[in-house]
């Protein structure tokens, strides 16, 4: 089915040519991605809203109709991405799914009184993951080489241990059972690498590279990590519970972004700057902080520890960090802007100057 998109072949092979160069680091310019997208009458929520009887087909008649009144501007490209909410393998390993507006919600495992009562196994059958699967397929084989179809968002390790546990209670199991924690921590990371492995199958078939829930295209393997419960414990807890799934995880891919998630991530850094395979880190503020540009400290330690780095900005941020620290490195995502095409393209202009 030919899906109505904006984007040329001429347009794809641009993309290939500058990201490649910027994961190379001899892009001397940020990247930046601008969307912006025509009024559309369409539904923004999450697929679980759906539940799983749904039809995949009614889901990609939705996103086609935002999809073709979307305009790709600057490092941007055609992507649409498989969420069914944040860490969904938790789903995939026993753990029951409901919809609010705001996201979804994966509840403890039923009858499981102690993390010894855990026990991980990859499961062909379930049903969420059998609808994340064919969600996938079913838009790869409807868009063909127009959309790069993102990866799922599969979750951190801790996320999906405390979504089938319970945070609180995780929180004190890391202190009463701890051999118990870093068991199930270690039967999640191969489960992590063969979910990932299945659907990059799927979505890099098309031969458009790679891209998850992150605003990354890579040219292979590539995802956006995180570690979101690791605000609520202590670097040392994370180098014995966290570091050994980043390690793994960054040894399988080539492209690996983490997701520093709040000022509570931060004391976390120092380990992450140190796995050598991680290629950059994103840093997100968190709700009721300053976007980016107000963080200039932390952004310059990114780069100064050799990572690349991904933030949130307005038109504003974007001239304040290239000012300011250099553009090279970063890669910026346009946000709080109410931008036509012809003044988004406008501001990438002046932004680039002669760079381009």
């Amino acid at each position: 089915m030919s899906i109505n998109i904006r984007f040329t072949d001429s347009d794809w092979e641009r993309i290939a040519r500058d990201w490649n160069a910027w994961w190379a680091g001899e892009l001397e310019r940020p990247l930046v991605v601008l969307e912006t997208v025509d009024p559309v009458e369409a539904d923004w929520s999450q697929f679980s809203k759906y539940g799983l009887d749904t039809p995949v087909e009614q889901i990609l008649d939705n996103w086609e109709r935002i999809l073709e009144a979307a305009h790709w501007l600057g490092d941007a490209y055609p992507k649409w991405w498989v969420n069914y909410g944040p860490g969904v393998m938790a789903a995939f390993l026993g753990s029951r799914v409901s919809w609010t507006p705001d996201t979804t919600w994966f509840w403890p495992l039923e009858g499981a009184e102690s993390l010894a009562d855990i026990h991980l196994r990859y499961d062909p059958d379930n049903p969420w993951l059998r609808r994340v699967r064919e969600t996938t397929q079913q838009a790869v084989e409807r868009w063909g080489d127009q959309v790069l179809v993102g990866i799922t968002d599969i979750g951190g390790n801790l996320d999906i241990l405390a979504s089938l546990r319970g945070s609180e209670k995780l929180l004190l199991d890391l202190m009463d059972a701890p051999e118990e924690v870093e068991r199930l921590v270690g039967e999640i990371t191969p489960l992590w690498l063969r979910y990932y492995d299945e659907f990059y199958a799927i979505t890099s078939a098309v031969g458009r590279g790679n891209a998850c829930w992150g605003p990354c295209w890579s040219p292979g393997k590539g995802y956006m990590l995180q570690c979101d419960f690791s605000y609520m414990i202590s670097p040392r807890m994370f180098k014995r519970f966290v570091m050994p799934d980043l390690v793994a995880c960054c040894e399988h891919l080539d492209y690996a972004f983490y997701h520093l998630d709040g000022k509570g991530e931060i004391p976390h850094l120092d380990h992450l700057l140190s796995i050598e395979r991680l290629r950059g880190i994103q840093w997100q503020p968190g709700d009721g902080q300053p976007l980016a540009d107000g963080w200039l400290p932390l952004l310059k330690r990114i780069r100064d520890g050799g990572k690349l780095c991904q933030v949130y900005v307005d038109c504003k941020g974007a001239f304040t960090i290239q000012k300011e620290l250099g553009g090279k490195g970063f890669l910026f995502y346009i946000v709080n802007e109410s931008l036509t095409p012809e003044e988004g393209a406008a501001f990438l202009k002046e932004l680039h100057g002669n760079k381009l």
